[in-house]
């Protein structure tokens, strides 16, 4: 069913790109989908929003400690926190725009093409049935080492 309000999102990305928040990455090339690169005023906001986070969920509890590690580690260190048996996500591909969706929250997420639309709303979209997926097992042996603020319990 078309909504007759107007496009919010839409309208948001382009203030945003407008007054220096956020550009799309590689946009003089053509860009990438859902690459977004921060402008002077969007690496503040963002840092910002981290700072208080980390306030919020590290430094105010006494049960969390905070942490800045690799995301990208041996396999055996994911499988003794935790994470290779208690995150596994059933995920929906879109083989037009490439975007990967978890299954469980297609109502909350955003077609990157069509932000006014949910993935398969939008006439173009070719959704792939559910399939188990999990983070860390494509990661194994890339070689590619970030970093990340992480908080463990």
């Amino acid at each position: 069913m078309p909504s007759s309000r107007p496009d919010v999102m839409d309208k948001l990305v382009s203030l945003c790109k407008r007054h220096g928040f956020i550009f799309q990455s590689s946009e003089i090339y053509g860009g990438t989908g859902s690459v977004w690169d921060y402008g002077p005023l969007g690496v503040e906001l963002k840092r910002n929003i981290k700072d208080h986070w980390w306030r919020a969920m590290v430094r105010s509890r006494d049960d969390i400690e905070g942490l800045d590690a690799a995301i990208l580690m041996h396999p055996r260190v994911w499988e003794a926190s935790g994470h290779v048996a208690g995150f596994t996500d059933p995920l929906v591909d879109c083989k037009t725009c490439k975007g990967r969706f978890r299954a469980d929250a297609l109502a909350d997420a955003r077609c990157p093409q069509k932000p006014s639309k949910r993935p398969g709303e939008w006439e173009a979209c070719q959704l792939t049935a559910p399939r188990q997926f999990n983070p860390t097992s494509s990661a194994k042996n890339c070689g590619i080492s970030t970093t990340r603020d992480v908080a463990i319990r």
